[in-house]
Parts: C-alpha cells; structure tokens; sequence
C-alpha cells in the first residue's frame, strides 16, 4: 500500500507573501505500507470453479463460537517498523443486491503484534451469536499503522486502512486480501405434539378391580382398552409377556390366582392420550460412560454424576406424571427418581440397578399418535423451536412397516412456510387388527450458496409406533 504527502516548498522564502520566488524546489515523500501477509485457517477464498464453494459450516443449537486462526507468513517487520495494529471486521452477503453489505456485523477487538509474535500466530473465536444466521461472510482485514515519512511521522499521525475499503467482485470482496466461509444452523429435531385425530375426551382413565376365585387365571377386562396397560396382583406391577399375556381383552396370568388376592387393571379406553408402558428387563451388564452417551440403551449408568439412569421410549407429555416400578414397586416420583431437566425421557434414580431387575414406566405421551390406532386416517403434528426464516426446506411424514424404515408404508412431504412453527399432516392407515407401522419427522433444509452449491442439514424426529385395534378403520 503507497500513500503520498501532499507536495510542499522546500526553500526558506516558500512563506512569504506577495514576493517573486525563482528556482523554488518542490518535493514529496512517499510512505510504502507493505500489508503482513498471512493465511486464515478456518476460512476460505471464493472460488467457484471449484467442487465446493468454500468453508463451510452448519452448526449446532450449542455452538457457540467459530474458531478462525490467522497464520501470518510474510513482512511481519511491518508491525514492528511502523507499530502496525491488526484487526478484521466480518460482512453478510445480501441477496438483494447480490454482494456484501458494506455495514459489519462483527467487529474484533485490535490486536498488538507483541501479542502473537512469538508465533505470528493468532486465534479468535467470532461469537454466533452476533452472525446473524444462516448467511454468507467475508472477513477483511484491516491495519493502523504509523505514518513512515518524516513531515507526518513527527506529528504522530497514523492511517487506519479501513477508509479505503474497496473490493473488485460481490461488493467489497477483494480476492487478495480477503476471506470467506457459510454458516447455517443446523436442521432442527422436530417435536411432535397432540391433535385431536386420534383423541378421545382427557381423563378418560378407568381402574378395574377384581376379586378373584381360588385357581383363576383368566381375567376379562370390561371396557376396550387403547394403548398400554398395567395390571397389578396384591399392589405388584406384573410384567407383560412374563407374568401374563394379553389377547382382545383377556388377560391370561402365567400362575393361579387365590380368593384372597387382589387384581387390579388401570387403562385408558376408546383411543387417544394412550397410556404407555415401557417394561425393561435388565439381562446383561449396564453400560456405562459420560452424560450423554448412553445411545439407545434404556438403563444406564452414568460415571459422571455416579447416577443410575433408565429411558423412556417415547418423550412423555410436558409436565405429565411418570410412574416408575421396580420389581413390582412403585417408587416415589421426587424422592426415588426424578426427571432430567435437559432431557425429558431420562430419568434419574437415587438408588441402584441389578441384573435381573425388572423396571416398569407409565406415562402419557407427547403424541396422541401411538400405539392403538383408532382411525383410518391419523393425523401427526410436530413443532421446530425456530420457525423458518426462509423457504429453504420442507419435512417428510415416514411411514414404515419397521422401525428402521427399511420399507415404507407412506411418504409425504410438507414445504418450509417462512415464520411459522407448526406443522402437520395425515396419512391412510389400513391393515388387519394387529398390524404395527412406525413414523417420524425428517427435517431437511437446504441453502443455496452464492456460487450455486447446496448445504444440507437432516434431523429426524422420535420413532412412534401404531397399532391397529379395529378392523373397522377398514370400513367403507
């Protein structure tokens, strides 16, 4: 960079006022500013010949910063010569103009070059939050530097390079100088919520009480049931499959019954608000390992809160009562276990988890959308905590007949509408008393770079089971 004093006389009468100066010499001084070069880490040139635009990132709800590290290679002695400051400021592309809007919205603090000489290296972590996500940014550098010619170098005055902010393509970019990268928030998981297609009017809950004859082992219940169910014998939660079995609405116990016991059903009826319990049964050793990483394992033990941990397979509804049973006991919500406050289908317990142990949760759902189906034409619902602010996406209902969606049942998709949250969308449900099929949610947003490539961002929602209870969702 060159800048030039304005030009001024040179001999001792240059001043004087009405007076015929001859043989007046003139003269000017030049300061060059040789730019420190250096390569950013982090960042990128645009280039669209090439296979990607350039870096790229698509970030999560908990990112909080971006790394970007200016290694600097080349007159390094500038800083020291003309006691050169450094900074960058950070620009949007705007696509109403097609370039860089030459207001920035980020600008770093001034860095001394005492502060990275020893490795004319420095990092510097560009807060998210003041990005402005999703967008395109260029990221200019810019010096203060001391002017190096005698007449302004005595008046200490200096120049800051951003007056001269200029660039040859996009705006402002200047592709010597300048850098680049995208950044995108990531595809958000969508939440799936209540509707009325499958519901039935609340509290709609019944307890069933028998007393049974010396011997009994079948017992009927009265009223059909929808979803889940728990049967207890003398206030002892029996396990599905082990201590009794359920065909239309019978229940068969594995052993009799006595005149003096006490049986008791509690299930919902008629359809929506399904109960749902989930019964583990603990047949190896429990993984273990950091907050967070239990994957799909139900019971788990978590090393670093030294706390036992147990899951439910579906989210419970917001605020709902859960109720958790081990080997046929119930404990006590607030003192035995308790619900994590970052992660709604994990709960916590004061207490320890054996092999062998058999542990039994009761909840209503998020969704009304589970288990027994009791309309051929279910609707689902879902929310994202951030609406849209573009028409850069659209969500899929899957429909499978297994739970990894190997094959599917049905598919269909439901565009981004720009600011809103809610979404929803029904499908045809046909089959035989019996037949499960499982859906979700998948999230997929696209954003379109200025040189034409395509970022994508997935997320899928929970996996819900249904189950057909009548035949008559087939009627016509």
């Amino acid at each position: 960079m060159r800048y030039q004093e304005p030009i001024y006389i040179q001999n001792d009468n240059g001043a004087v006022r009405n007076k015929d100066i001859l043989n007046v010499n003139m003269s000017s001084d030049i300061c060059v500013f040789e730019s420190p070069k250096f390569s950013l880490s982090g960042a990128s040139k645009i280039d669209c010949t090439g296979t990607t635009s350039g870096t790229s990132y698509v970030l999560s709800a908990d990112t909080e910063t971006i790394p970007l590290t200016f290694n600097f290679t080349a007159n390094t002695n500038t800083f020291l010569n003309t006691n050169a400051e450094f900074r960058f400021e950070i620009y949007k592309y705007n696509d109403s103009f097609n370039g860089f809007s030459s207001t920035p919205t980020y600008r770093s603090n001034t860095l001394t070059y005492p502060t990275f000489s020893a490795t004319n290296s420095t990092t510097q972590y560009v807060p998210v939050s003041g990005l402005t996500l999703d967008g395109e940014y260029l990221i200019k550098p810019f010096y203060t530097f001391g002017l190096c010619t005698d007449f302004l170098g005595k008046l200490n005055k200096s120049i800051d390079t951003y007056t001269y902010i200029s660039g040859t393509e996009y705006g402002i970019y200047d592709k010597e100088f300048d850098y680049y990268f995208i950044a995108i928030k990531q595809a958000e998981v969508p939440i799936l919520t209540q509707n009325v297609s499958n519901l039935v009017e609340i509290n709609k809950i019944r307890q069933q009480v028998v007393i049974p004859t010396d011997g009994q082992t079948t017992f009927n219940i009265q009223n059909g049931v929808s979803g889940d169910f728990v049967v207890t014998l003398n206030g002892l939660v029996l396990a599905p499959n082990l201590d009794y079995v359920f065909t239309g609405n019978t229940i068969f116990l594995s052993g009799e019954t006595y005149s003096d016991d006490i049986l008791t059903v509690i299930y919902s009826t008629g359809g929506g608000y399904n109960l749902v319990g989930d019964n583990i049964t603990v047949s190896s050793a429990i993984v273990s390992g950091a907050t967070g990483a239990q994957g799909s394992n139900l019971v788990y033990f978590n090393t670093t809160t030294g706390k036992y941990e147990i899951y439910t397979s579906v989210t419970p509804q917001d605020g709902g009562t859960v109720i958790v049973m081990l080997n046929g006991a119930t404990l006590a919500n607030g003192v035995d276990f308790y619900q994590s406050s970052s992660d709604p289908k994990r709960l916590i317990l004061e207490g320890t988890i054996l092999v062998d142990d058999m542990i039994t949760i009761v909840y209503y759902p998020r969704t009304s959308t589970i288990n027994c189906l009791t309309t051929n034409n279910p609707m689902v619902t879902w929310q994202i905590p951030t609406p849209p602010q573009a028409d850069n996406g659209f969500f899929t209902l899957e429909v499978g007949f297994d739970s990894n969606f190997t094959s599917m049942y049905y598919t269909g998709t439901t565009d981004y509408q720009i600011g809103v949250g809610y979404y929803a969308q029904s499908f045809v449900a046909s089959g035989t008393v019996g037949t499960t099929l499982y859906y979700r949610v998948k999230n997929e947003k696209n954003y379109t770079t200025i040189c034409g490539d395509v970022l994508n961002s997935t997320a899928y929602s929970e996996v819900i089971p249904v189950v057909i209870q009548s035949n008559s969702i087939n009627s016509y």
